[in-house]
């Protein structure tokens, strides 16, 4: 994906950057502008920036580099440095992009934390327009679109793979509403033959952000449904296979962190934990049963579009 580099007026509705670093090696500056550009969703101005286009200046040294950032969305500028030389030579643009990203995402903050300060701003207002395109990067987007692989533990310790549909609407800044949609599949060996069991199940929880940094943890707590059918085949002709069916279901709590949830397209990886007050056993003569009840637990990653 690349940064679009804006020339002149244009009618694109993303906020503008113009970003100049200095003392950098130009192949480190070339990589950390069009990163930084990618993380803020903005585009890239190669001319004399304007009132709408908010200005990042990096000064790099031996060992650190300098960040100012000039906001007309907000009426203010902003520093911070950054130790570049904490990271691996192949690593600092990524940092450095990283940091000029996050510097100016503070500023950009204001226009949804507060949009109307009393303060008079040191430097004149862009216009709304420009405003607004970048209050738009900050502001959660109120729907997330994820698909997941997952593994699905069983209280019977089999290990049930498969994978589905997860979406997050977002009612508050904080707060969110998460559903999903999985279906796991596996054939479970035993000594006396094999159990074919199918997943199929919903789950509704409210979940709660904290924070927009680079690593975005999550918490959500709801519950989950499901129906569960086994099939078992015998080995040999001395046990008999049969059939089990039915309801599943209990409280789920699930954990999960979401890296560079700012960008559009971001990954997902989450960790859950369950108890179905509701089952189904299917029962395994001289050997272990396959147990769809009591605690269970599933690791899932993802991919998420917001």
């Amino acid at each position: 994906m690349g940064a679009a580099h804006a020339h002149g007026a244009s009618n694109d509705e993303r906020p503008r950057v113009a970003i100049a670093v200095l003392g950098c090696e130009d192949a480190l500056a070339r990589e950390a502008r069009r990163i930084t550009a990618i993380e803020l969703r903005a585009a890239l101005v190669d001319t004399a920036p304007d009132q709408a286009t908010t200005q990042i200046t990096a000064t790099c040294s031996a060992d650190l580099a300098i960040l100012r950032v000039i906001d007309p969305t907000t009426g203010k500028s902003v520093e911070r440095s950054v130790a570049l030389s904490q990271a691996a030579p192949t690593a600092r643009a990524r940092l450095l992009a990283l940091a000029m990203a996050e510097l100016v995402a503070a500023s950009w903050s204001e226009l949804e934390d507060n949009p109307e300060p009393k303060a008079a701003p040191a430097i004149a207002l862009a216009p709304v327009a420009a405003r607004e395109a970048a209050r738009g990067v900050v502001a959660p987007r109120p729907i997330e679109l994820a698909v997941l692989a997952d593994a699905h533990l069983l209280s019977s310790r089999d290990l049930v793979l498969g994978g589905g549909a997860r979406t997050a609407i977002w009612i508050s800044p904080s707060f969110f509403l998460g559903f999903d949609v999985l279906a796991h599949y596996a054939e479970l060996s035993r000594p006396t033959g094999k159990v074919a069991l199918t997943m199929p199940s919903v789950s509704s929880a409210l979940g709660l952000s904290f924070g927009k940094s680079w690593l975005e943890p999550r918490l959500s707590l709801g519950g989950r449904v499901g129906y569960a059918w086994m099939s078992g085949v015998s080995a040999s002709g001395a046990t008999i296979g049969g059939r089990e069916q039915g309801v599943w279901a209990g409280p789920e709590l699930l954990v999960e962190l979401a890296p560079w949830s700012r960008g559009r397209v971001h990954p997902l990886l989450s960790f859950s934990v369950g108890a179905d007050v509701l089952g189904v056993s299917g029962t395994v003569n001289g050997a272990r049963d396959v147990n769809v009840t009591g605690v269970w637990s599933s690791l899932s990653v993802g991919a998420a579009l917001r």
